[in-house]
């Protein structure tokens, strides 16, 4: 009887024993299948217990490593970015899944990882995690932002002389002005106009035109300072932005580029073409009380403008080739 018991409790654990063996069977079939990487490792001392053939394929054999040893290049300690803390709670419970992507120090590659906490077969949680290999997507979007940064930037830069264009003046005036509300201190503003262009264009062709705006442009950059600006934000007129600089000091500077415009040698069928601009200048100071509005009720970089414009009219009225002040202006001017 004893005998007949014992054989009927081996048969069943052998049955059970045998389904458990083919349940594996499966999992693991699955899970070797996979186009991504999937592991199991210890919470606490990082073994890993389980790597598909997907991650034997990339990583090697796993050979009693952990998972960081394993997983990551010249690595002795557990991840600086490890997740683990975040997979269980306070109570020691699962907290779902955790989407991330990272770039592996092994394969250089990105992956897209979700990972969690699983209760594994002798009852403890350890972390699961499946990685799908995202590089192709990932240099896509990055090329794409590349693009993107590149179309924006020349979406600001004015073609043909390579200077900021009229957006990126607005831009720049809108930050620079901004930061002058809370330092208390200055800025100069300068119009330029390029004299009698018209007639450049007219007598020696739109390509000579081009090259003297390109001429004038490198010449304006080669004197003013690191932290100056220029902008073409029309045909043939620029600004000059001068942070920390008041219309004197400004004038000095202005005096300067004027006289090296004119020693542009420009050419023409081995003639020269003489080259001038007209300045028009004026400066602002900020206080703690400012906002985005002056005396007149326009904004500040409009006033400026305005200003300067104002003062440049003078330059060209008074015979061209020459700086003027808005401060100095006449009243009738």
């Amino acid at each position: 009887m004893k005998e007949h018991i014992l054989k009927f409790f081996n048969r069943n654990i052998d049955a059970n024993a045998q389904s458990l063996q083919f349940e594996f069977d499966c999992i693991a079939t699955i899970l070797n299948s996979l186009d991504a990487l999937v592991y199991v490792s210890d919470f606490k001392t990082y073994e890993l217990i389980f790597v598909n053939n997907y991650g034997q394929k990339s990583w090697g054999v796993p050979l009693g490593r952990k998972c960081y040893q394993y997983l990551q290049f010249g690595q002795e300690q557990p991840c600086s970015f490890c997740n683990n803390s975040k997979l269980l709670n306070e109570e020691g419970k699962p907290t779902g899944v955790h989407i991330w992507e990272f770039q592996n120090t092994v394969t250089q590659r990105w992956y897209q990882c979700r990972d969690q906490a699983v209760k594994w077969v002798d009852g403890r949680y350890v972390r699961l995690e499946i990685a799908v290999d995202i590089t192709e997507n990932k240099l896509a979007q990055q090329k794409l932002e590349t693009m993107y940064k590149e179309a924006e930037a020349l979406a600001r830069v004015d073609p043909l002389t390579k200077v900021y264009n009229r957006r990126a003046f607005y831009e720049y005036m809108s930050k620079r002005l901004a930061h002058l509300k809370h330092h208390n201190h200055t800025l100069s503003l300068v119009m330029v106009d390029v004299d009698e262009f018209k007639k450049v264009n007219d007598l020696y062709g739109h390509s000579k035109g081009d090259e003297a705006l390109i001429e004038i442009a490198n010449t304006i950059q080669s004197e003013i300072r690191e932290t100056d600006q220029l902008f073409r934000i029309g045909g043939e007129e620029f600004v000059i932005v001068l942070p920390d600089c008041d219309e004197l000091n400004a004038f000095n500077l202005v005096e300067r580029v004027r006289l090296n415009i004119g020693q542009i040698a420009l050419m023409h069928n081995d003639q020269p073409i003489q080259l001038s601009c007209s300045f028009g200048i004026t400066d602002y100071w900020s206080t703690s009380t400012d906002d985005s509005f002056d005396r007149w009720g326009i904004s500040i970089t409009e006033s400026l403008m305005a200003e300067a414009d104002k003062a440049l009219y003078s330059a060209k009225l008074n015979g061209r080739n020459q700086a003027k002040l808005f401060s100095q202006l006449s009243i009738t001017e």
